[in-house]
């Protein structure tokens, strides 16, 4: 039977180190990056015109299902729920796309549709 043997000076050894170094330096990124601040901006006007509406379970009432997901926070839509519709007839729930549009977004989540409609 094969058995692998790691001494100090082995060439298997330093490479198990320097990858767990590079793991460790991407999850000290990662995290940090989670917690960084981001610049949030104003809702353009196109998104704040949007009407906010409260959702009800038309197309789904018979089947008792709702498949409606917000694509934001991948949650489902429930009945009741402020919703805002884009001028593509997606739905997502008001505070997830206020904040989508804050950090800078500019376009439907799901179709990438823009927000702004073309100027004349």
């Amino acid at each position: 039977m094969f058995q692998m043997r790691l001494q100090p000076n082995s060439v298997l050894l330093k490479y198990i180190i320097l990858i767990a170094c590079q793991l460790e330096w991407a999850w000290d990124y990662l995290h940090l990056q989670s917690f960084q601040p981001r610049e949030i901006v104003e809702l353009p006007d196109c998104v704040d015109d949007l009407t906010v509406t409260s959702y009800e379970n038309n197309h789904n009432a018979t089947r008792g299902d709702s498949s409606v997901e917000c694509a934001v926070c991948l949650c489902r839509i429930d009945e009741g729920n402020e919703v805002k519709e884009l001028g593509c007839n997606h739905l997502y729930h008001r505070v997830c796309i206020d904040l989508w549009v804050r950090y800078g977004h500019r376009t439907c989540p799901l179709c990438r549709v823009n927000l702004k409609p073309p100027a004349p």
